[in-house]
């Protein structure tokens, strides 16, 4: 068990009241947060390998960027923050942290891992890793806007193109009818 969940400082959030709350809440429940880590976690690992660069420890590093950061990442930064200044170790809040389920994340983690268990500068492996998020991301996205492409063309064909010919051949059809 995580040490935040151990300690009781933080309160639980307020109970929905009515109908529309609780929809809304499942709703917020069942968003897939997946996505938005996957769109910002090659701009924290690159803030994360300055960061290093500039000679400050991993804990300070992810202490000044947590703050500093929305999102679902911002949150699981915040949380491995807290957990530290509670006094928990590092190294297993990594741990923790590399077990969320994203590759990217979990690749971060590791590299970050390495760093505090052999004193080794990887804030130019973490600056790599944020190139090959990036290249990710961008390949995914190209490969959802082509299906996107190919799904638009279902109207195209079938409701804009007809509309288009009969368009073309009704003034011709009206006059060959008006000269029979």
């Amino acid at each position: 068990m995580r040490l935040a969940d151990r300690v009781i400082l933080h309160s639980a959030p307020e109970a929905p009241r009515t109908l529309t709350e609780l929809q809304l809440w499942f709703k917020a429940l069942a968003r897939p947060k997946k996505t938005s880590l996957r769109f910002a976690l090659p701009d924290v690992s690159g803030v994360i390998g300055l960061l290093l660069s500039a000679g400050l420890p991993v804990s300070v590093a992810i202490g000044w960027l947590a703050p500093r950061t929305n999102g679902e990442v911002g949150r699981l930064l915040r949380d491995l923050t807290a957990n530290l200044e509670l006094g928990a170790d590092l190294l297993a809040e990594l741990d923790e942290l590399s077990r969320y389920g994203d590759s990217g994340l979990t690749e971060l983690a590791e590299k970050l891992k390495l760093m505090v268990e052999r004193g080794a500068g990887v804030s130019a492996q973490v600056f790599e890793l944020a190139g090959s998020l990036r290249a990710a991301l961008y390949r995914e996205l190209l490969a959802k806007a082509g299906s996107n492409e190919t799904k638009m063309l279902i109207p195209t064909v079938f409701l804009i193109l007809p509309v288009t010919v009969l368009f073309a051949l009704f003034p011709s059809l009206v006059v060959l009818q008006q000269s029979i």
